[in-house]
């Protein structure tokens, strides 16, 4: 399944399966969120061996009107210490000094209506591992 052109960018075999992180209601409620207190740090995404992050998808609900610069997404690859991307997540997803607008892009995309959904199409490969917080 192809979406766009972006998606032949970084590839890796065909033996591999598909696998997908969420912050679903594990009691099978509509509470699909992950409430994050001031300072701590929530780790979205933790896989083994290698693959490719294709699709991130966030949104966010906070009083913070300075959320996207204060919220730090961090992305470490193939066990290393120090992360490989380090962002205020707005700037990441688009969003630059701290302001919320809709916008859509090849990669990158801020909607519906608020923009306050967050999405990045950028393929991120790694080969043993990969962790990514806010």
């Amino acid at each position: 399944m192809s979406h766009g052109p972006l998606s032949d960018i970084a590839r890796i075999q065909t033996q591999v399966r598909s696998k997908r992180v969420s912050s679903y209601d594990r009691s099978g409620g509509n509470g699909d969120c992950v409430p994050i207190e001031p300072g701590a740090t929530f780790t979205m995404a933790e896989i083994a061996g290698a693959g490719i992050v294709k699709h991130i998808w966030i949104t966010i609900s906070a009083r913070d009107e300075m959320i996207r610069r204060n919220l730090v997404l961090r992305m470490y690859w193939d066990g290393c210490e120090h992360p490989s991307v380090e962002s205020p997540i707005g700037d990441f997803f688009g969003q630059g000094w701290g302001e919320k607008y809709n916008f859509v892009s090849l990669p990158l995309a801020a909607a519906p209506r608020t923009g306050n959904a967050l999405v990045c199409y950028f393929p991120m490969p790694f080969g043993n591992g990969a962790r990514i917080t806010v």
